[in-house]
């Protein structure tokens, strides 16, 4: 049935968290400071690897690692090693992993590409620029911005105006640039 949740278990990423959760089950399974030691204890990375999850796994683990611990680790290993980390801690990342999966934070990585970002930051400081350019040359004209022109009916200059062609050029190009799909 599609609302019953079973469709969820088809994600491969829930199936390999199944599997690292598998072999670190207990305290006797994990280690620390190597990927195995002699009496076939691993630890994260270890376990990792040995379901084939890399891919899938690096980045929903570091980012649960960050909201368990409150700590920013770049390697998973590093994690893993800290004097601080308990068997516990591991699990606890392995269950907020499973968490952000469910929710899926984890699989989406970024939720709007970076260029839409750009994009939308570079149209909203553009228009900011542009109005506060032309409240400011409305009431000092002397610091008019480049390509104001004074009004024609104004012999003295006093009041400048702002050209068309620069801000319709400018708009067209921010125009462009957040509707292109890169």
């Amino acid at each position: 049935m599609p609302l019953d949740g079973t469709d969820l278990f088809d994600d491969p990423s829930l199936a390999k968290l199944n599997q690292v959760e598998r072999l670190l089950a207990t305290e006797r399974h994990w280690c620390k400071g190597r990927l195995r030691d002699a009496d076939g204890r691993r630890c994260l990375v270890d376990a990792i690897t040995t379901v084939g999850g890399r891919l899938e796994l690096t980045r929903p683990i570091l980012r649960a690692i960050k909201e368990v611990s409150g700590r920013r680790y770049w390697r998973i290993e590093t994690f893993n090693d800290d004097p601080l980390t308990t068997h516990r801690d591991v699990l606890r990342v392995l269950h907020r992993t499973r968490e952000d999966i469910f929710e899926g934070i984890a699989a989406s990585g970024c939720p709007e590409p970076w260029h839409r970002k750009l994009a939308l930051s570079l149209r909203r400081l553009l228009r900011r620029l542009l109005a506060g350019d032309s409240r400011q040359a409305a009431e000092h004209p002397a610091h008019a911005p480049v390509g104001a022109v004074p009004h024609a009916d104004d012999a003295g200059g006093s009041s400048a105006r702002q050209s068309k062609r620069p801000l319709s050029a400018c708009s067209s190009l921010v125009g462009e640039a957040s509707d292109a799909r890169w």
